[in-house]
């Protein structure tokens, strides 16, 4: 079984899926044979429509539409810190509430999401999505029962994506495309290859990975 923990692609070739959507998205002609998450992701950030957002996505847990809050998350490449944080707490808030895992965008923002985990002393699984960190930063989030997906730095970034999966945790560790033209098969067959394992090996274990996320 293919697993794509993060995809933009209604199209992708996962045989389960997490299709990621905006607030303002119209669900209502999505392939309801794959798994939806919702958030505000911190790009989207506008202040008069926080509330507004953070209601439609509440809307969307009552209504069981969605399997997890996300993405969101801090960048500090975009809007001020302190509201990104604001908003991402609200998140976590209903994560928390309504039993759902948290997918986060973390952008030189990895010290705040351990702090905030530190903080708030979540239930819910959080999963860090495209991680291309330091081999250290990957050990401090795993080491905190955070998961980390890869994606398309598998392929761009080899050597160094070698040397994180070889010293983390894979029991932490999830795929994804995310917004890339690349098919999951593929990110697949890259991580079997840097690990020097058996595909079929490592599609069991992305299998355990996710089920002890999203049940």
């Amino acid at each position: 079984m293919y697993i794509d923990s993060h995809t933009h692609s209604s199209t992708s070739d996962a045989d389960i899926s997490v299709l990621n959507c905006y607030p303002n998205a119209n669900l209502s002609n999505v392939n309801h044979s794959r798994l939806l998450s919702c958030g505000i992701h911190p790009w989207h950030i506008e202040s008069s429509k926080i509330q507004h957002n953070l209601e439609r996505i509440e809307q969307l847990c009552q209504q069981q539409k969605i399997a997890a809050i996300g993405e969101c998350g801090l960048d500090t490449n975009t809007a001020d810190i302190d509201m990104q944080k604001r908003v991402f707490k609200q998140q976590i808030a209903l994560s928390e509430q309504y039993g759902l895992p948290l997918i986060i965008h973390s952008v030189k923002t990895h010290h705040h999401i351990l702090a905030l985990k530190k903080q708030l002393r979540p239930r819910q699984r959080w999963i860090i999505h495209g991680f291309h960190g330091a081999v250290q930063t990957a050990e401090q989030l795993t080491g905190k029962d955070i998961f980390i997906s890869f994606g398309k730095n598998l392929l761009t970034h080899p050597d160094k994506l070698k040397k994180i999966l070889s010293q983390i945790d894979l029991s932490f560790v999830l795929l994804e495309t995310d917004d890339e033209p690349i098919g999951i098969k593929k990110i697949y067959a890259q991580a079997a290859k840097l690990l020097d394992i058996e595909l079929d090996v490592l599609k069991k274990k992305i299998e355990v990975n996710f089920k002890r996320v999203f049940g």
